[in-house]
């Protein structure tokens, strides 16, 4: 009977565990946040594609390596770079996966995006005073701030340029840039 206990305990954890360990990720309360899985996983490096193999000297011209990024939205109070208390949950995420083994030694560009509304000016400053406190928070975490540059886009880049006031344009867009030098 003892035999069998310590095999069903031994089981349970092998399928629960791992399930507690993601857990760390999130709650699904919060709306619209990304786990530090997820992220890590639109930041890595794809293998090679299609398994593509240049032979004979062929290269492959036009298709340059995409950097692979992330939107994130990081909420911010109205007109400012100041980090409304509910973005910890999004950036907590995010230091989790610039932490993580695959992610660990890579360089990122954390670029601040606005929506259309206000003059381009005032979008491109704000945008990368809000780029500016993301690395801050990161850098407050652990993350070294040679790993991070920052921009600030204003309205250049609208993730939905049909609506140029759409909310969605307001975000943080987290690129890989590759291994930082040793």
């Amino acid at each position: 009977m003892r035999l069998n206990r310590r095999i069903l305990i031994t089981a349970i954890t092998a399928v629960y565990l791992p399930a507690m360990v993601l857990a760390a990720d999130p709650p699904n309360d919060s709306p619209g946040v990304l786990s530090g899985q997820q992220i890590e996983q639109a930041l890595q490096h794809p293998a090679m594609t299609r398994g593509f193999v240049p032979s004979r000297g062929l290269t492959r011209q036009g298709t340059p390596e995409a950097q692979q990024s992330v939107n994130l939205n990081i909420p911010f109070e109205h007109n400012s770079s100041a980090l409304q208390p509910q973005a910890a949950v999004q950036l907590q995420q995010l230091q989790s996966a610039l932490s993580s083994a695959s992610l660990g030694k890579d360089r990122f560009m954390v670029a601040g995006h606005t929506d259309a509304k206000g003059s381009a000016q005032y979008n491109k400053q704000l945008s990368l005073k809000r780029a500016q406190a993301v690395k801050h928070f990161l850098v407050s975490k652990g993350i070294d701030a040679g790993r991070l540059d920052t921009v600030g886009y204003g309205s250049d880049h609208l993730l939905a340029p049909d609506r140029p006031e759409d909310p969605s344009n307001r975000r943080v867009e987290i690129r890989d840039l590759g291994q930082a030098a040793p």
